[in-house]
C-alpha cells in the first residue's frame, strides 16, 4: 500500500520522512504512457514532492518542477497537504539506457534548474530555484533544501522499472537535522546513510516506509504522521474556463474566428474538455 510516514528520531532533534509511492507512479506511467527513463524521472519527482508535502499545513500545496536541456525537457509534480499528487513529463517517450545498474536519469534531464513553488494560502506563491547539480533529482533536492531553505538534509529517491515497463518500486526518504541536533548524532547519521541500501531496493524487499527509516537511521523513531497517498487531479471545466480567461481577449477572439470547437487537454490527467463557439463568446463577453 502506498503511504507516507513522518517522525522524529526518539530523543533527538532530527526529522525523518519516508514514502512508498509505487502504485501512484505506476498510475502516472499508465496515464502518460511513459518509457523507462521518463518513468524513473517522473517517479523520483513525485516521491520528492510528497516528501516536501509532509511539511505543509492545511490547504497548502507544493509543486516541484525540473527543467533541463536534456531530452525530457520538463518534469512537474504537485501535491497538497493531504498527499493527493499529480504529475507529468513533457516528453514521455524517452529511454536513455542504463548508467551502471540504474536508469540514466541525469543525462535525460541535463543541465537546468529545479524550481519549488509553494502555495501557502497567501495572495502570491512562494517560488525558489537552484541550478541542477546532477539531474538525478535526489541530490538536486537535497542541494535545494541545504542552500535555499538552509535545512541540512539528506534525500534518497528511487524507482525500479521492470522489463515489461511497469513500476515495481518507487519512493524515498528525507532526513533533516535542526540547529539543536548534537554533532555526534550528525556524524552517526552520515556514517549510517553512507552504508544504506537504495530506497527502491528496500521497497522491492518489502519494507514499509517506517522500516525504511529505521534501517536508514538505525535509531528508534517517534511517529508524528502516517497517511495514505493517491494520484488525484482536481481539474474541471470551470478551471479550464478560468485558464482560457487568462489568455486575454485577443487570443480568445482568434479562437472564435477559427469557427471550431476548442479541445483542451489537462497536462496532468489527460482528461479532455471541449469549449464550443457559444461558450467562447460567453467567456469573451464576461471579460
Amino acid at each position: 500500500m502506498d503511504e507516507i510516514v513522518k517522525g522524529l528520531i526518539k530523543d533527538e532533534h532530527v526529522l525523518v520522512v519516508a514514502v512508498n509511492c509505487t502504485e501512484v507512479v505506476e498510475e502516472a506511467r499508465k496515464i502518460h504512457d511513459t518509457w523507462p527513463t521518463a518513468t524513473a524521472a517522473m517517479g523520483r519527482v513525485i516521491a520528492g514532492t510528497l516528501l516536501l508535502a509532509s511539511t505543509l499545513k492545511d490547504k497548502q500545496k507544493v509543486m516541484l518542477q525540473v527543467k533541463g536541456d536534456g531530452p525530457l525537457q520538463e518534469i512537474v509534480a504537485e501535491s497538497d497537504w493531504l498527499f493527493r499528487v499529480r504529475a507529468y513529463v513533457k516528453r514521455p517517450h524517452i529511454y536513455m539506457g542504463l548508467k551502471g545498474e540504474k536508469i540514466d536519469v541525469g543525462r535525460a534531464v541535463g543541465k537546468g534548474f529545479l524550481n519549488v513553488i509553494r502555495d501557502l494560502g497567501l495572495r502570491e506563491y512562494y517560488q525558489s530555484s537552484v541550478a541542477l547539480q546532477t539531474g538525478e533529482i535526489a541530490t538536486d533536492l537535497a542541494y535545494y533544501l541545504n542552500t535555499s531553505e538552509q535545512i541540512p538534509s539528506a534525500v534518497s529517491l528511487g524507482v525500479f522499472v521492470e522489463t515489461d515497463n511497469s513500476v515495481k518500486a518507487a519512493g524515498g526518504f528525507m532526513i533533516q537535522t535542526m540547529p539543536q541536533t548534537k554533532p555526534e548524532i550528525i556524524d552517526f547519521l552520515e556514517r549510517k546513510l553512507s552504508q544504506c541500501r537504495s530506497s527502491s531496493t528496500m521497497i522491492l524487499q518489502g519494507l514499509n516506509p517506517l522500516q525504511m527509516l529505521e534501517e536508514a537511521v538505525g535509531l528508534p523513531i517517534e511517529l508524528l504522521l502516517r497517511s495514505e497517498i493517491s494520484y488525484s487531479c482536481p481539474c474541471s471545466k470551470d478551471r479550464v474556463i478560468n485558464a482560457v480567461v487568462t489568455l486575454g481577449k485577443k487570443e480568445i477572439e482568434e479562437m472564435i474566428e477559427e469557427g471550431k470547437t476548442v479541445e483542451i487537454e489537462c497536462y496532468f490527467c489527460k482528461r479532455k474538455y471541449e469549449l464550443t463557439l457559444e461558450e467562447l463568446k460567453n467567456i469573451l463577453k464576461d471579460i
